[in-house]
């Protein structure tokens, strides 16, 4: 027991004992202090901390040494304390029981005090190094369990030395069936019971290892076993001719690793498809005849068509992606772009952004060359806005008609509110005729300028709303207040939003005096009555029927926007949030992950590509660009790949087709005809989700064809069944499901340029069914051409 420096303690028993005369000194010369103690004393202080380095006994001394040794050796606390024991120089027994009992010493009781001390000292040295191979063999037996690697020393005869857990566990052994002394085919055997070998027999197996082990280099490995495991190994030979090996199973990271290379591989492709798609999505916005353009939250240029970049011609600076609005619009003030911001740039500057910044508005703007533009815009729910520019020069120019018609019209005019009889515009003839200026007339009603008598009539008599238009005669009131008799010819219209109706007057005061005197001239001048009131009915006829017709326009434009900013605007989300993802996770991307968003983008591009093509098929046919050629061609052959592509994209569906009854060829235009069945098949899966089962059925009824098309899907609700094919209508029952509403209405069309008819029926719940009718030949009457041509 080390208590200072280099002195150490040995305890000793009392009693008997007798050491060489001197040892004493000796030993305390030698830096060991030699303690004798008696039995009792004796155990007590060899088990307290800090341990004695060595103990002393003698063989022969009371309670006998040999029993205190092997008591000491049986205590897991004393035990490894060396033990020397003094014998007496005869008795070979008590040494031999001596070293049986653990001592590492058996000394003569007569040697002298300088070999006693050197023995002492000697065995206190190999003490002190034994417990430090103790200590090192713990914390190697410490580091080889806790490494997450497998470990195995083999020695020159291949046997094995030592091994951790781990060994065993990367092969899937019970690490209990691995012990020191077995051969590398001793393993392998027990390997091989649970396939972890390699797909090699078991002597290849160990002519590798052998080769393996001849140099002198350590070596990497990579080995696939039987069970699909992928081990990485490293192996160093050790200088007696053995070797220690590593064993990893790396087999996560491996296919990791090629999955990670895979994933790679789809990214990139992911990534060709995404501007493959962009590209398409630019084309696609270069046909539609408005100018188009999208703004991201931060209110910066997105995506634009060039139809935008030329009604702005003027603005100069080239138009950048990321370029802000509001610099756009300071760059077309400093070059005259808006001739109505003259003088007052910035307050007009802040009008146009206050509008812009709406979640939807809706204006005009006067363009240099006295060009107009309706400007529609509406903020989208994921954060920016997109607006619609359509040239309304040539409407413009048609209201600027009108109004010359109005305003230069000789005969008193107005329009006036017909819920508060109030008026709302007056004619020069009006104001020149009546006497009262346009500021008194704004503020005036209907009855202001009617006699009193005619003021007793009910509303209704002063306009029926039931009719449209009317003609009737009343007796009216100067500003001077001379009564005068009049003939009011009125008709409903739509002034500024609101329900009104527009009056034209004539004076037949001086008509009905003359009438009275000049009963010769009745005729002349009821003939002349006549000529001006159809005249005027022509006119009044006319002008409500451009006003109807600018009312139909401007409520296709504004169904168009709404859909098209709708339907554009479900697509470009998924795009949009797939490629980011798709940038989050490059690294770690799943290919699964890979998958979904790739299909996510290329369903959403289809359906794009979809739409647009329905709207320019649309357009097309509104325009009259679409021509049919009558050619011979296979209806039944049309069917099967219109319902095979669609059932390649729908794979949750399935065409039943019975097509026998078919003729071999029908004459139509082949093209425009895969257009109908396209259109047909597509809704047929989807507004029947949840049923997979489409018939179609065929059959040739004398000089006709008729197909049938009947799925069992949500169905339609019979008062929506005679407005099926309107342009832009949508049943109530295909709420939540995309749709433009264009499809049917050019199935229609297509049908019946072919001088054929389609019918349509359903209920609510019981699916759809839709019949075609189909000439065989080409020859059609004049009168089915003029009716498809409409």
């Amino acid at each position: 027991m080390i208590v200072s420096g280099e002195l150490h303690t040995v305890l000793a028993m009392g009693g008997t004992f007798s050491a060489p005369h001197g040892a004493r000194d000796d030993l305390e010369r030698q830096g060991i202090l030699l303690r004798i103690l008696d039995r009792n004393e004796f155990h007590e202080c060899a088990a307290k901390r800090p341990l004695p380095e060595l103990i002393l006994l003698e063989a022969l001394s009371e309670g006998n040494g040999l029993e205190d040794c092997l008591r000491l050796k049986e205590n897991p606390v004393t035990r490894d304390i060396p033990v020397m024991i003094l014998v007496s120089p005869e008795d070979e027994e008590s040494r031999i029981g001596g070293l049986a009992a653990g001592a590492v010493d058996c000394v003569s009781n007569l040697v002298s005090a300088a070999e006693l001390v050197a023995r002492i000292h000697r065995h206190i040295e190999l003490g002190a190094v034994q417990a430090g191979l103790q200590r090192r063999n713990e914390q190697l037996h410490t580091a080889l369990a806790s490494m997450g690697q497998g470990v195995c020393l083999f020695d020159e005869g291949g046997r094995l030395l030592l091994s951790n857990n781990r060994y065993a566990e990367v092969y899937g052994l019970d690490p209990s069936v691995i012990h020191p002394g077995q051969s590398l085919e001793d393993i392998l055997i027990l390997r091989h019971e649970v396939g972890a070998v390699p797909a090699t027999s078991t002597s290849e197996y160990l002519a590798w290892a052998e080769a393996t082990n001849m140099g002198d280099t350590p070596q990497d490995w990579i080995k696939e076993l039987k069970s699909g495991q992928i081990i990485r190994g490293y192996h160093q030979r050790t200088p007696d001719g053995g070797w220690v090996s590593t064993h990893e199973d790396i087999t996560q990271a491996w296919l990791a690793e090629k999955a990670l290379a895979k994933a790679h591989a789809q990214a990139e492709r992911a990534e060709q498809e995404a501007r493959a798609a962009h590209a398409r999505l630019l084309a696609a916005f270069e046909v539609v005849p408005e100018g188009l353009v999208l703004f991201d939250a931060e209110d910066r240029f997105v995506l634009w068509n060039r139809r935008y970049e030329q009604l702005y011609a003027e603005s100069g600076d080239m138009l950048v992606k990321g370029m802000r609005f509001e610099d756009r619009l300071r760059a077309g003030l400093e070059r005259g772009q808006y001739p109505e911001a003259a003088g007052r740039e910035e307050a007009w500057l802040t009008e146009r952004l206050a509008l812009h910044a709406e979640p939807s508005s809706k204006h005009e703007q006067r363009l240099p060359g006295n060009r107009w533009i309706r400007i529609e815009e509406r903020q989208i729910s994921e954060g920016g806005s997109v607006g619609i520019r359509v040239d309304i020069t040539d409407l413009k120019m048609q209201e600027a008609s009108f109004r010359l018609l109005f305003e230069g019209n000789p005969m008193p005019m107005w329009v006036y509110d017909r819920e508060t009889l109030r008026f709302l515009h007056v004619n020069q003839a009006a104001i020149d005729h009546y006497g009262y200026r346009l500021e008194q007339f704004l503020t005036m009603r209907l009855p202001d300028i009617e006699a009193p008598q005619e003021c007793d009539r009910p509303p209704a008599v002063v306009f029926d709303v039931e009719d449209p238009a009317s003609t009737r005669s009343s007796r009216h009131l100067k500003r001077d207040g001379a009564a005068i008799e009049v003939t009011v010819y009125s008709t409903c219209l739509n002034y500024k939003g609101k329900a009104a109706s527009l009056m034209a007057v004539v004076d037949v005061t001086e008509a009905k005096r003359a009438e009275k005197a000049l009963l010769q001239h009745r005729d002349t001048l009821e003939e002349m009555v006549r000529s001006r009131t159809v005249e005027l009915a022509r006119q009044t006829e006319e002008l409500e029927r451009m006003l109807e017709q600018e009312k139909q326009i401007n409520e296709l434009q504004r169904q168009f926007v709404s859909m098209a900013s709708h339907e554009f605007r479900t697509p470009l989300a998924v795009i949009d949030g797939a490629a980011q993802r798709l940038i989050r996770r490059k690294e770690a991307a799943t290919p699964e992950f890979l998958a979904e968003k790739a299909e996510q983008i290329r369903s959403s591009v289809s359906r794009m590509l979809e739409l647009m093509e329905s709207i320019l098929a649309a357009g097309r046919l509104d325009h009259g660009r679409i021509t049919i050629v009558h050619k011979p061609c296979s209806i039944a052959e049309i069917i099967e790949t219109c319902s095979a592509r669609q059932e390649s994209i729908r794979r949750s569906h399935r065409f039943l087709l019975e097509l026998d009854g078919l003729p071999p060829t029908i004459f139509g235009d082949q093209p425009a005809l895969d257009q109908v069945f396209s259109n047909l098949f597509s809704n047929a899966v989807k507004y029947a989700p949840d049923a997979p089962n489409v018939h179609v059925t065929g059959w040739q009824d004398g000089a006709n064809v008729c197909i049938k098309v009947r799925d069992e899907g949500i169905g339609i609700d019979a008062d929506d069944l005679p407005k099926m094919f309107q342009r832009y209508f949508r049943a109530r029952s295909s709420t939540g499901i995309a749709g433009t509403g264009i499809g049917l209405n050019l199935v229609k069309q297509i049908i019946e340029l072919h001088g054929g008819t389609i019918e349509v029926a359903s209920s609510r719940g019981n699916g759809t069914t839709f019949t075609l009718r189909l000439p065989i030949s080409a020859e059609m009457s004049d009168e089915a051409r003029v009716a498809a041509g409409r």
